[in-house]
């Protein structure tokens, strides 16, 4: 009989796996405290940036730049089993630039390795205002990342759901899971409502809320948990009909998204004020000032909606991604931050092929959960 899974999380990165298990011929069970993508999968803008606005080369980058390149086939592949157009944009992000140094740092960043496959490029003067003239005067130069897509993170994970509904996954909303179940040294399942509910494997996907949730090996008084916090973060929708931009704006501390829909979205703060679910005055005020100070055409745009979000983060602000150490059947896929959204296509490729083999590819060596605990024997 195929292996049964219960993935704990009904965001972009769970609905993912379980899509990749069941597309293996998996039993997979999404188990989800309130409905698919309704906390931080729902609430971010949908960019999909693997260079960022200041990310070096490294294993963080290399894993974005893996999952970028899945995104393509990912996109034609969901639109084509749901029939939903996720809205994947593919017109590039111009970071602007403010002075000499910044300049000079992005022409280094032209000579990267990867900078041709991502269509890299310092833009200037006349050829800057031609590429997008609604950037503030005051802005000399820019980088300009052709590669930089984004989409509509909520149809993404919609989509994501319904696909892997279509492969036999069963989606329990509103179950909340308060306890992991280990004996022996091995996963039985989890605890959800007071009931236990049993698997061959679990998986840990559940966001910011991954760190409240115990594994606890039964005989013993032991638990150990996974050290990720809610980090809030703030966006707001203006309406960019007329279109105000072509391209997304991504500045020191801002980022501008526009929406085939006719929204362009300005996000996002980051705070760590714990579960508090507040959008704050204080908060938009500042958003639509430094959007202003990008593109002063904003100000005189209608504000349409504001919310909130908590991301999952971890203390090195790396995703945790693999087996828990210790315990066989047991994995996770969480503390993504800022980077769920582009992540989701290379995590459930590799966890995938985690759960399925029992051991991590290579890929993940940096992000597995061991760097925070030592395995237990």
């Amino acid at each position: 009989m195929p292996p049964s899974i219960l993935v704990v999380g009904g965001g972009i990165i769970g609905c993912a796996t379980a899509y990749e298990l069941a597309k293996a011929g998996c039993r997979v069970t999404v188990l989800e405290r309130n409905t698919p993508g309704g906390e931080a999968s729902g609430a971010a803008a949908g960019l999909l940036a693997p260079l960022g606005e200041s990310r070096e080369p490294g294993p963080f980058q290399t894993l974005a730049v893996e999952s970028w390149r899945l995104y393509p086939k990912v996109v034609e592949e969901l639109e084509a089993v749901t029939g939903m157009n996720v809205q994947y944009v593919t017109a590039g992000t111009v970071y602007p630039l403010l002075g000499g140094p910044e300049i000079e740092a992005a022409r280094e960043r032209m000579t990267w390795p990867l900078a041709r496959e991502l269509g890299v490029e310092v833009l200037e003067g006349a050829r800057l205002r031609e590429r997008e003239p609604a950037l503030a005067d005051d802005i000399p130069a820019a980088l300009f990342v052709q590669g930089d897509h984004w989409v509509n993170n909520e149809r993404l994970v919609a989509a994501y759901a319904q696909a892997a509904a279509g492969r036999g996954v069963v989606i329990r909303s509103g179950v909340e899971v308060s306890e992991i179940l280990v004996e022996a040294g091995r996963v039985r399942g989890v605890v959800a409502g007071g009931a236990r509910l049993e698997a061959d494997a679990v998986l840990l996907a559940a966001g910011a809320w991954s760190g409240q949730l115990m594994v606890s090996r039964r005989g013993t008084s032991r638990g150990e948990r996974l050290p990720v916090e809610p980090v809030r973060g703030q966006i707001l929708c203006v309406s960019n009909s007329p279109p105000l931009l072509g391209h997304a704006v991504h500045g020191r501390s801002v980022y501008l998204v526009p929406r085939p829909s006719g929204e362009l979205l300005v996000g996002a703060t980051v705070e760590h004020v714990g579960f508090a679910r507040e959008v704050t005055d204080e908060a938009i005020e500042r958003l639509i000032d430094e959007a202003v100070s990008l593109v002063p055409g904003i100000g005189a745009r209608a504000l349409l909606s504001s919310w909130c979000g908590f991301r999952p983060w971890a203390p090195d602000s790396l995703p945790i991604l693999g087996p828990w150490p210790g315990v066989d059947g047991l994995f996770v896929a969480t503390a993504h931050f800022r980077n769920g959204i582009l992540l989701a296509p290379i995590t459930a490729h590799l966890v995938g092929q985690c759960v399925l083999a029992g051991r991590a590819p290579a890929l993940l060596g940096p992000f597995l959960p061991d760097r925070f605990f030592p395995a237990t024997p």
